[in-house]
Order: structure tokens, then C-alpha cells, then sequence
């Protein structure tokens, strides 16, 4: 609430509480596959050149005489119709719908007054240099930043057809791919060993995923046999029937070793529950499916609309990238590895279902033969 006070000018403001979470705002986005649609003459464009949302978007219904018309006064502080005007343009649609009477917008003009006393009276406070308060706004300056440089006003409709094509051919394996499953095994010399395991562990989990996993990763430990995956808590990996396409020839092998009854099973299974056990040449596994992907088949009229989304994210993020090595140059940056080892790592919030961090049971295995190879 303290940092909310501070940052109204950089705040489009229908309540207080929208404000509240804006120090936490920053999240790593995920990245995407790799493909053509970029061209190196658009790759190595200014900034400025890049193409921005419509101007028409941001034209005023006022002159600019009304615009300095104040509609409301808080001790040196005003309010003109212009401020109210930007305020209400940059609202989302659905909350703008909700002031199209005159009574409307004098409630929400009111609203306004009443952020600007609280703000003022928190500045009086000197809430305005709490630590808090100053990064919060230093997130909401970065954000402005690039809104500025063009960096996040990409429009959708500048990536051409060709390029949409392009990506969808280089890509194949984000369009088309067979029921994927994520799973870990134990590997034993019988199937009586093995039918003995896997009852022990599922009486031990009691229905509840974190037990399971727990009892999992202990039972791993002290009775796989398989030396290769012992150390990733018998974890496969990502399997499929069949090869995901443009598989590598390594994922191939990685696939072909773990053979196909295990991944049936495993198929067959729900998420976070042990499939019956299976022979295989080297034994008998006792298996564990910790997620799932359906299977994808999209053609390119249906793959478009998100193939011009990603385009417009990768071309975004490699110009961010541009300006923050440009910036780089003129501000040297020394990163000291050797002090950033000894920052421990986070510890995960503690819910109900939630597996411990020492349990985690790995949901990725490393490619090549040798993650997927079932025997030592």
C-alpha cells in the first residue's frame, strides 16, 4: 500500500488495491522456439523505426483550452479535464464502459481526490523515500522506458504471411507432436522386488503427491538399479511413442532405449501415480508419471494468430536486447560469480499438496542416449 501512495502519477488508478502488487510486477518470460520470420534488415532497424500502435488511439475529443480546465483542487495539487481525459483513455475497455454517465465520472473523478489526499499525506510522511517505495518506481520508469522506445508497441499486423510461414515450417516440433509424459523409474532385478516396491511407496504416500514424491526420491536411492539415472532420482524425462519431429538422431536413441512398453504404461497413467510395473530387457520398473502433454496437430490457419504473437515477442525481446547492450557499452557492467555462489537458493512457499524442496523429483532429463538408457 505504501509503495501504491507514491506511484499515482505513473498509475492509471481505479482503486488503491490495484496498486499494491506493482513492486512484485517483473516476471522472466519463457522463451520461444527458435525460427525464421526476422529478417536481418529488420533485425538491424533503429529503434524508432520500429512500428508503433496507431496514433489514431490516442487522439483528444477535448481542445486544448478544456483541457486545462481544472475540475478539481487539493491544496497546490490539481486535477484538469485533461488529466482526467488521459486517466479514463488508459483504463482497460471493460472499465471504461462503466463511466459513460456524468455521475459516473464524478465518482471516478472523486476517486482521484481521494488517491491525491492519501498520496499527499504519505508524501508528508516521507513515505516518498522509502527504499519500497523508490524501487517500485524505478520498475515503473523501466517500464515507461520501453513503452517509449517502441520496444512494446509491436503491432500484430506488421508480421507478414510469409514470415507466419516460414516459422510454421521451421518449427514443426511446436505445431505437431504426439502425447508427451514425464516420468521416472526404479529399476529392479524382478518382478517381485518390483510389485513389493511399488505397493510399499503407494502405501506410504497415503494419496497425497508430496508424500509420494518424498517416499519416492528415498526409495530411489536404495534400491534402483539403474546407475545412469539414479543420480536424477530415476528420472527419464519426456517421452513419446514416437520421435517428436526434427528429433535429433540422440533423442531418437534416448527414446528407442527407454523402449515402447514403458512409455504405454506410462501413457496410461494419471499424473502423480504409479503405472503397474514393467519388464523390459534390463529388469523390471517400477514407474512414477510426474506430468503430461496431449498431443498437437495444428494446422497453419489455426497456428497463425499465436505464430504472429511469437514473432512479435521474439522481435521485441532481440530489439530490448539491442538497446541493453547499447546501454551496456556506455555503463561497463562486472558481474562477481564467485560472491553470487554464495546466495542460497529461495525456499518455495509452503501450501497444502506442495512437495518439499529436497523432494522435487526432476521433470527433464539431460539429451542424449545416455539420460534415457533404462540399464547400467
Amino acid at each position: 500500500m505504501v509503495t501504491s501512495i507514491f506511484l499515482h502519477f505513473r498509475t492509471t488508478l481505479p482503486t488503491l488495491l490495484l496498486l499494491a502488487g506493482l513492486a512484485a510486477c517483473t516476471k522472466p518470460e519463457r522463451p520461444l522456439p527458435a525460427g525464421p520470420g526476422l529478417t536481418p534488415e529488420h533485425a538491424a532497424a533503429k529503434v524508432e523505426h520500429v512500428p508503433k500502435v496507431s496514433e489514431e488511439q490516442r487522439t483528444s475529443a477535448l481542445t486544448a483550452e478544456q483541457k486545462q480546465l481544472v475540475v478539481a483542487r487539493i491544496g497546490d495539487k490539481v486535477i484538469t479535464l485533461g488529466d482526467m481525459e488521459a486517466r479514463l483513455d488508459a483504463e482497460p475497455p471493460v472499465v471504461k464502459s462503466q463511466f459513460t454517465s456524468a455521475q459516473k465520472r464524478k465518482d471516478y473523478l472523486a476517486k482521484l481526490v481521494q488517491f491525491e489526499v492519501l498520496a499527499a499525506e504519505a508524501q508528508r510522511q516521507g513515505l516518498d523515500k522509502d527504499p519500497e517505495v523508490l524501487e517500485a518506481m524505478r520498475q515503473a520508469m523501466v517500464r515507461k522506458f520501453l513503452m517509449d522506445t517502441g520496444k512494446d508497441e509491436i503491432e500484430l499486423k506488421a508480421v507478414s504471411e510469409p514470415d507466419i510461414a516460414a516459422y510454421y515450417q521451421a518449427n514443426p516440433g511446436v505445431f505437431h507432436r504426439p502425447e508427451q509424459v514425464e516420468l521416472s523409474h526404479i529399476l529392479v532385478a524382478d518382478k517381485e522386488t518390483a510389485e513389493k516396491l511399488r505397493k510399499e511407496i503407494d502405501k506410504a504416500s497415503e494419496g497425497n503427491s508430496a508424500k509420494l514424491v518424498q517416499t519416492w526420491n528415498e526409495y530411489v536411492g536404495r534400491y534402483s538399479q539403474d546407475k545412469t539415472t539414479i543420480q536424477l532420482l530415476g528420472a527419464l524425462g519426456r517421452v513419446s511413442l514416437e520421435p517428436l519431429p526434427g528429433a535429433s538422431p540422440d533423442e531418437v536413441a534416448r527414446l528407442q532405449a527407454i523402449g515402447r512398453p514403458i512409455v504405454e504404461a506410462a501413457l496410461k497413467t494419471e499424473t502423480f501415480s504409479l503405472a503397474p510395473v514393467v519388464q523390459s530387457p534390463e529388469g523390471w520398473h517400477v514407474l512414477l508419471v510426474t506430468s503430461k502433454l496431449p498431443a498437437v496437430n495444428k494446422t497453419l490457419d489455426q497456428a497463425r494468430e499465436s505464430i504472429r504473437a511469437r514473432i512479435v515477442k521474439r522481435e521485441r525481446d532481440l530489439r530490448r536486447e539491442q538497446l541493453v547492450a547499447e546501454l551496456k557499452a556506455r555503463n561497463p557492467v562486472e558481474i562477481n560469480d564467485a560472491a553470487l555462489k554464495l546466495l542460497p537458493p529461495p525456499k518455495p512457499p509452503a501450501g497444502k499438496g506442495a512437495a518439499p524442496a529436497e523432494a522435487a523429483t526432476p521433470t527433464t532429463a539431460p539429451a542424449g542416449p545416455a539420460a534415457g538408457k533404462v540399464a547400467p
